[in-house]
């Protein structure tokens, strides 16, 4: 059976619920709107449905509050305009334009619930002004109306959600940070799993290093994901106690550590698998070298490829042993291995490397940083462990965490402002010119939709699901809200009739797949029936409505055609753009807000690359299936975009360390040879994602080092880590920009 029919067929318990608490809350809503004899009771219906779509208790009263919130400041914007345009309706739509281009810019910088409350402040803006715009003398009661409508509506769904089957934040992150903690030590596994493949032929390793890349970002994909909902999501446990705050404090540090792992492990897993990254690049089938090198600038061909260098066979025996270790230890702990014993399997791991590196005395740079970067992927591991912990139990531990701080992207939202200001000016110009009544709901869905899909990396392809959900909500509302509703005398059968097709759509929402076309389906029952003290049963009226929120929804359509989502190059661009900008930035930062800036913003970077990434390796695999499998061979591998965003991030950790090293009180000669360093290492960062070798690391390293030696600003131990990390990093940018060239 498809999971579309098994949805209604053989629905699951949990969406029983979910549909009987959100049928509960709107019919509470409905029922205190017409006992207040509120002027649209639909509004308060709408605003319930709307905060049942998450139906978790701390999430439904911080949605509640912002939803208030940007009704208020809706309000008295429109406020505002009225009072300065009551007489010139075009200067209020206008205005109204403008305040919408602001309240979507400013849902699209934001992470949570206030993108929710911005486009609610753009929503209660536009449908005040509209509706008073031909009697100016009823602005304030209609807008009082308004903010009592959507309070009431926002009111009974956090007491439903809070009494009826509640559902507690602190449950969802406890699952989501198991979820990342396992997919990270899965990744981890991988990482270190043996390198030797000396028994498979060229075709069986071709295909297992295929497979172990596939694995690798899934598993990436499935960290990032949990460690951005965590963040985006942990806010809303304030509302559920005391505790709440130490939740958050739990899901920052998670957070915080686990993208210090991943970067520090991709160079890991690099100097370890040369032939995963190079392959077919850096040495040829007779050994000999191949013509795939960057360009420079002069247009010479510069020689990317170090195949002796970065050989696992540089490093000791000892340590390959302890990296086959380690392997399987993190598997074990990804298997749901006990607490008490991964920590006491961690801290043993830890005790090694410190023994191997204190008992070889001709241990190069290179491993010697390996080792220390060792230590540190363990120490992250533990402290996950314990963040993990906090989550589910705050009560235990005591932690003072920053929050992050999160990636704008300036261009993207001002691409959706000027968007929404496009659909909502055409709907408008449309209005004014047919003196429509109905052309007021045109410019609704225009607004409301525009907002909602926002923060959507691709939501062209959702939007025409949301008519779907219109086309099937039409003959629904034509039997229930014109047939069998005019049947109904009181309350009770008028509510039970017109909650069919709600519990109906909201239990199909449940599922994935249909979630696109299910909730519009809800809302467009709502408003295309709008239930009050003085509606009418006329078939004409609602196809009247119904014409009208396809033409919105045509509209918006097109305005995402029009102006689509920047795509992936463009991204890409412009998230290395600012990350080279950081990283130049991070020369003036206080040394102790160097990680916790620079990891936050890279977080939601490494995220969409990862999604570039993943959407990359579908459209290679479309291509390779009809391709012959000689042609498939050749194939590039590697993770090019998910690359440069790790090699980005193991910059600004080992700046981090370096400016945590050398302290606030730093001499001048060593402050001028740090910032030629950091200017060095964004310049070499840039031209890498650009096919270039980096030609400005290796000389400004030097002179770093040697100051660093000449003023006594670090201990021997600790230069030999940095030399060791300077030319990891140099091997990094150079195979990052052989892959770009892939």
């Amino acid at each position: 059976m498809s999971p579309a029919l098994a949805a209604f067929l053989r629905p699951s318990s949990f969406a029983l619920k979910f549909a009987f608490k959100g049928v509960l809350a709107m019919s509470l809503a409905l029922y205190a709107a017409f006992y207040f004899d509120l002027d649209r009771p639909y509004w308060a219906l709408i605003s319930a449905a709307f905060l049942q779509i998450r139906p978790m208790s701390g999430m439904v009263v911080e949605k509640g509050i912002c939803q208030i919130a940007g009704t208020v400041a809706g309000v008295g914007v429109a406020v505002v305009i009225m009072g300065l345009f009551a007489q010139a309706p075009e200067l209020a739509l206008g205005s109204v334009t403008l305040w919408i281009g602001l309240c979507i810019y400013g849902a699209s910088l934001t992470h949570n619930n206030l993108s929710y409350g911005c486009v609610m402040g753009a929503v209660a803006c536009m449908i005040i002004v509209v509706l008073t715009s031909s009697a100016p003398g009823n602005f304030f009661s209609v807008a009082l109306a308004r903010l009592s409508e959507l309070s009431l509506g926002a009111l009974c769904a956090v007491l439903v959600s809070a009494l009826v089957w509640p559902i507690r934040v602190r449950d969802h992150l406890g699952q989501l940070a198991d979820t990342a903690v396992n997919a990270t030590f899965r990744y981890m596994a991988l990482a270190f799993s043996d390198p030797s493949q000396d028994d498979l032929s060229a075709e069986q390793r071709h295909a297992e290093e295929n497979r172990e890349r596939q694995a690798m970002l899934e598993q990436m994909m499935t960290g990032l994901g949990a460690l951005n909902n965590l963040e985006i999501d942990a806010h809303s446990a304030r509302y559920e106690g005391p505790q709440g705050k130490g939740r958050i404090r739990g899901v920052h540090l998670l957070t915080r550590r686990s993208m210090r792992l991943y970067a520090t492990l991709k160079a890991l897993h690099q100097l370890r698998h040369p032939e995963f990254f190079l392959r077919h690049h850096a040495t040829g089938v007779d050994g000999e070298s191949e013509h795939h090198n960057a360009i420079d600038d002069d247009g010479q061909d510069d020689q990317l490829a170090r195949p002796a260098v970065q050989q696992p066979e540089r490093f000791s025996q000892p340590t390959q042993d302890l990296m086959q270790r380690l392997g399987s230890a993190f598997q074990s702990m990804a298997d749901n291995q006990g607490i008490g014993q991964a920590r006491a399997t961690l801290k043993e791991l830890r005790g090694e490397c410190l023994r191997i590196s204190r008992g070889q005395r001709n241990l190069s740079a290179l491993e010697a940083r390996l080792l220390y970067s060792l230590r540190e992927v363990l120490g992250h591991a533990l402290v996950m462990l314990q963040a993990r912990e906090v989550i589910n139990h705050p009560g235990r531990h005591q932690l003072r965490q920053p929050s992050l701080s999160w990636h704008r992207d300036h261009g993207r939202a001002a691409t959706n402002a000027l968007r929404a200001m496009l659909i909502f000016g055409t709907t408008s110009i449309f209005w004014l010119a047919t003196a429509w009544d109905n052309g007021a709901v045109a410019m609704l869905l225009g607004t409301l939709f525009s907002g909602i899909f926002a923060s959507r990396d691709d939501p062209a392809p959702i939007i025409p699901m949301v008519l779907k959900g219109l086309l099937f909500a039409v003959p629904s509302v034509l039997l229930f809200g014109n047939v069998l509703l005019s049947q109904a005398q009181h309350f009770v059968p008028f509510i039970l009739i017109f909650s069919v097709p709600l519990f109906i759509g909201l239990m199909g929402s449940v599922v994935p797949v249909l979630a696109g076309i299910c909730l519009p389906f809800v809302v467009f029952n709502i408003l295309l029936v709008m239930p009050d003290n003085g509606m009418t049963f006329d078939v004409a009226y609602t196809l009247n409505r119904s014409l009208a929120a396809g033409i919105g929804l045509i509209v918006t359509i097109l305005g995402f055609r029009l102006i689509p989502v920047p795509g992936a190059g463009w991204d890409k661009r412009q998230l290395i753009q600012t990350t080279a900008s950081d990283i130049r930035e991070l020369a003036e930062r206080p040394a102790q807000q160097v990680d916790s800036w620079f990891g936050g913003r890279m977080g939601d970077r490494l995220l969409r690359l990862a999604r570039h990434e993943q959407s990359r390796q579908q459209e290679q695999e479309s291509r390779q299936g009809g391709a012959d499998s000689p042609a498939t061979a050749d194939e590039p591998q590697g993770m090019p975009l998910m690359s440069l965003g790790l090699t980005g991030m193991d910059i600004g950790r080992g700046i981090g360390f370096v400016r945590r090293e050398l302290g606030e009180n730093m001499s001048r000669p060593v402050q001028r040879a740090l910032q030629s360093l950091i200017l060095a290492l964004a310049e070499d960062f840039e031209r890498c994602s650009q096919g270039k070798r980096p030609r400005r690391l290796e000389k400004a390293g030097r002179r770093f080092s040697q100051t660093i030696a000449e003023q006594d600003a670090m201990s021997r131990h600790k230069q030999a880590l940095l030399a060791g990390w300077l030319e990891r990093v140099q091997l990094t940018l150079e195979s990052d920009a052989l892959r770009q060239n892939a």
